[in-house]
């Protein structure tokens, strides 16, 4: 598992990752998100500063083929990003079977020195302008 660099992350999953092997925030999400879903957490990257190539994207059940736990672990940790975010409950069940460790739901966590903020339903909470900042004062948390 620690062999593994960024680069191999993205050959040996390039199904289900996308994004830098330099991404610094790691988004996981069972099925793809919304053009607006992704456009927030984008621009909530940048807005943190996480770098050029601010994120990188886990679809954990895509058409092409599933990650387990074990696979997300590697690729966390292959990718190795300053912190990590869960876009809905499966892909909060996935990282902490993954980590062996449980998380709590729209809130953020701490997985072996990363700062995870674990979702319930990132989706939902792009529905109205409330929620929208309660989404942004949670991704705040990454700093």
């Amino acid at each position: 598992m620690f062999e593994v660099t960024g680069e191999s992350v993205l050959t040996l999953y390039g199904a289900n990752v996308t994004g830098a092997p330099t991404s610094a925030l790691l988004v996981i999400s069972q099925t793809a998100l919304s053009e607006t879903a992704l456009s927030a957490l984008e621009k909530s990257a940048a807005s943190l500063e996480f770098g050029a190539a601010p994120l990188a994207l886990l679809i954990a059940e895509s058409p092409e083929g599933s990650v387990g736990a074990e696979d997300v672990r590697t690729i966390v940790e292959g990718l190795d990003p300053v912190a990590l975010v869960t876009a809905d409950a499966f892909a909060a069940e996935l990282l902490s079977a993954a980590y062996r460790v449980p998380v709590t739901l729209d809130a953020p966590n701490r997985l072996l020195g990363r700062t995870a903020v674990i979702f319930e339903d990132f989706e939902a909470l792009m529905e109205t302008p409330e929620t929208k900042q309660r989404a942004w004062a949670l991704l705040k948390k990454l700093r």
